[in-house]
């Protein structure tokens, strides 16, 4: 069920609640106000909370009945829900899976939208044009969570995007994390701050929005907290719970900050402009970098390859997965092995080396 507010006035218990309603062809939400029980019959909100119940049970049912479509429920009650409780980064990557579905979705209703017709959805979207595989796994994800909701709403009765397949899509294009090499050369060619935020990005391997939202005082030691993140602008919370573990800070990093902090205010976002707000980091390499990394042969594959550099130079020098999964402080230790911990090349070549050893010694002693 939708949730309601219980209180006081006069001699009765009243309910407040929030209801879409239809004004100049768009659906709104407006609260509304419902006379529940007197107060001498039901003393504490305790004893009336389950009247609230029952009549918000029923509003809910009346309106998946009268026809509510899937595609007002998904773009006037679930994602304005979802602004109220999620990051914003979230809520964009919602809204683009709602305007990927919205065409397909057809006139369909809350109420006769059942699996099959889920289902026929998704492969109506996969069909109507190539998409990455991870795409077509975040509408599931999305439609999902939408009914999930529904059904605490008491709007539905039962999820029916929980056993709908995904479509087969294209693979995930898989981006390369950058080597020591290539972030030499690019320590060497671009100019402050860029040089400042790669290096810091390369040597400890913080997500971009955190490295947007770093602050002067979030240096402890030899360790760095991380606090905040910065989404377009957006000051908010780090990614997860996890998120915000320290991340250990190396001593040449410290001395090359140093030396950045006294060109810098040395106050407030590390990385900040004029107005000491956070600079759109995202932006430097078309201003700073574009042109000096084309000229050195440096291929840009976005700043998230630094994360996966991080990850994948300490797997290589034999770091367990468990600290590497610490350090890049994600909740699940899957995550690390499988997304950002890249096998490279020559480590596989080495391993195959070790694997002959291994052999041909075992062929000695079976020979002896």
């Amino acid at each position: 069920m939708q949730e309601g507010y219980l209180y006081k006035s006069g001699r009765y218990w009243r309910l407040r609640y929030y209801e879409p309603v239809l004004e100049n062809g768009q659906v709104t939400r407006k609260q509304s106000s419902r006379k529940l029980a007197l107060i001498r019959e039901y003393p504490t909100k305790t004893e009336v909370r389950p009247l609230a119940e029952t009549f918000l049970a029923s509003l809910s049912q009346q309106r998946a009945e009268s026809g509510q479509s899937v595609a007002d429920f998904l773009e006037n009650v679930y994602l304005p829900h979802c602004r109220e409780t999620l990051r914003p980064s979230t809520c964009k990557g919602y809204w683009d899976c709602f305007k990927v579905l919205r065409d397909q979705l057809d006139g369909a209703t809350l109420h006769n939208f059942k699996t099959p017709e889920a289902d026929a959805l998704l492969r109506a979207v996969a069909a109507k044009k190539q998409r990455a595989h991870s795409t077509h796994r975040n509408l599931k994800s999305f439609l999902s969570g939408a009914f999930r909701f529904a059904k605490r709403q008491g709007v539905v009765n039962d999820n029916p995007i929980r056993d709908v397949a995904i479509p087969r899509g294209m693979p995930k294009r898989d981006r390369a994390p950058y080597s020591l090499e290539e972030v030499t050369t690019m320590l060497r060619v671009v100019p402050e701050p860029s040089r400042t935020v790669v290096l810091v990005a390369a040597l400890t391997g913080l997500r971009l929005s955190e490295l947007k939202g770093l602050r002067w005082e979030d240096f402890d030691g030899d360790t760095v907290n991380i606090r905040r993140s910065v989404w377009q602008g957006y000051v908010g919370e780090p990614k997860t719970l996890t998120s915000r573990a320290p991340v250990p800070v190396v001593p040449f990093l410290l001395e090359q900050l140093e030396e950045y902090k006294k060109r810098n205010s040395g106050v407030g976002f590390v990385f900040h402009g004029e107005s000491g707000q956070p600079i759109r980091v995202e932006n430097l390499f078309r201003r700073q970098m574009r042109e000096p990394l084309e000229k050195a042969g440096v291929a840009w594959r976005g700043w998230h390859c630094f994360r996966y550099g991080v990850a994948t130079l300490l797997h290589s020098l034999g770091t367990d997965s468990k600290t590497i999964s610490t350090i890049l402080r994600h909740s699940n230790l899957s995550v690390t092995m499988d997304i950002y911990a890249k096998t490279l090349p020559e480590d596989a070549r080495r391993a195959m080396m070790k694997l002959e050893a291994a052999f041909k010694n075992a062929q000695k002693k079976g020979a002896a």
